[in-house]
């Protein structure tokens, strides 16, 4: 885990998680916060495969020293609780 001093953030980014070619993009940009998204920008069908792909890029890391969250989706929904399983086994910020 991550440094817990407070630290402002200029800009944080939303990232869908069932885009492969954004996630390995996000490793490069310039903001200081990241949110893998597995909520919103992600279509019902594509929800499983997401969460693959991020829970493998927090773990593989990369994305130096910005903060990395993950937003799951709610635990009244299909997605909810497998998706918090594999958001604390990668190990995000948040």
């Amino acid at each position: 885990m991550a440094d817990q001093t407070a630290r402002p953030r200029r800009s944080v980014l939303y990232m869908p998680g069932s885009n492969a070619r954004a996630l390995e993009k996000a490793r490069d940009l310039k903001a200081d916060a990241l949110i893998l998204d597995l909520e919103d920008a992600v279509a019902p069908d594509a929800k499983e495969e997401a969460r693959t792909q991020v829970a493998a890029a927090v773990k593989e890391g990369g994305y130096g020293k910005r903060e990395i969250s993950i937003r799951v989706n709610g635990l009244d929904t299909p997605w909810g609780m497998a998706d918090i399983k594999a958001a604390v086994a990668a190990g995000p910020d948040a």
